[in-house]
């Protein structure tokens, strides 16, 4: 089955290729072990807003499949999918919920120009949008190959993803906002087989823009939201949103669907550590102060 080309996937995919020149690098660099910390919590927490990010795009663009009566195999071509990826939907028909899942294989370069591999799956009861939808995100093999670096960062299999739509009405126009709590316990393990690990629940605002586009969107995690882990070297931390961290939509065109601006402190090794996503712009760099020495970075 032939996923159709709309207007707006023709746009994207010019977009893509206009802009595939300014990927931002997301090559490892060496940081101390107290700057480590802070840049694992990150790409945690952008590991998991990617998938949510492609979860919305995937049911937005098969929302008549969702809740078909029969099973549906198909190879999605829409940011962040590339066409290796293949697309099983089970409809969810009469019953209380539904699955998709994304099998990458054995790996493959998205539009994004992030390698994936391995199988993500999401178990719906609605598309999010819905009042009281709950989407349980797993993962099996799944990894993620960073913009330039050589090796994957696997998501460990036990690892998990927890979404609920907490609003009270559907959105039905522009320039409306959907309530969103998520809960996260997610365990990254990297090429040298330490692993962090990030859980706790965030509070999210999703800002829709205008409807039915989707580059528009913005996706706020709230002050007061916080998480607990492991770190690398063995450590727990502890981080909380101070000022609301924002996320772009818009941002992803260019490889970037990380935070561009907020702040969060993370307590950790009885140091206390500041990250400072910036102004609005959409790139890598960040300012982390430490026991209040300023250090501006690039992740």
């Amino acid at each position: 089955m032939k996923t159709k080309f709309t207007l707006a996937a023709i746009l994207l995919g010019f977009a893509f290729a206009t802009s595939s020149c300014k990927k931002d690098d997301e090559t490892d660099t060496a940081f101390t072990a107290d700057q480590q910390v802070t840049k694992d919590q990150n790409q945690a927490d952008n590991e998991a807003e990617d998938v949510s990010a492609m979860q919305d795009d995937l049911m937005a663009a098969n929302e008549a499949k969702l809740n078909g009566r029969m099973a549906v195999s198909d190879t999605t071509y829409m940011f962040p999918f590339d066409s290796c990826a293949t697309v099983t939907i089970i409809p969810k028909g009469s019953n209380a919920t539904g699955k998709v899942t994304v099998d990458y294989g054995a790996g493959c370069q998205g539009r994004d120009g992030r390698y994936r591999k391995g199988i993500i799956s999401w178990t719906f009861t609605d598309r999010l949008r819905k009042p009281g939808a709950v989407i349980t995100t797993s993962f099996l093999n799944y990894g993620v190959k960073r913009i330039n670096s050589e090796a994957y960062v696997m998501v460990d299999n036990a690892s998990t993803k927890i979404t609920t739509n907490m609003s009270s009405n559907e959105p039905v126009g522009g320039n409306t906002t959907i309530q969103l709590k998520r809960e996260v316990g997610m365990k990254l393990i990297f090429s040298d087989n330490t692993t962090f690990t990030y859980l706790g629940t965030k509070n999210l605002v999703w800002d829709l823009g205008a409807l039915g586009y989707r580059w528009d969107n913005v996706y706020t995690l709230k002050a007061g939201s916080n998480l607990t882990g492991i770190d690398r070297q063995g450590r727990e931390y502890a981080m909380i949103v101070n000022n609301d961290v924002v996320r772009k939509a818009s941002c992803a065109l260019t490889g970037i669907f990380k935070p561009v601006s907020g702040k969060v402190t993370i307590t950790n090794n009885t140091k206390t550590k500041v990250v400072d996503f910036g102004d609005g712009t959409c790139d890598n760099t960040v300012t982390v102060s430490i026991n209040g020495k300023a250090t501006r970075t690039r992740w």
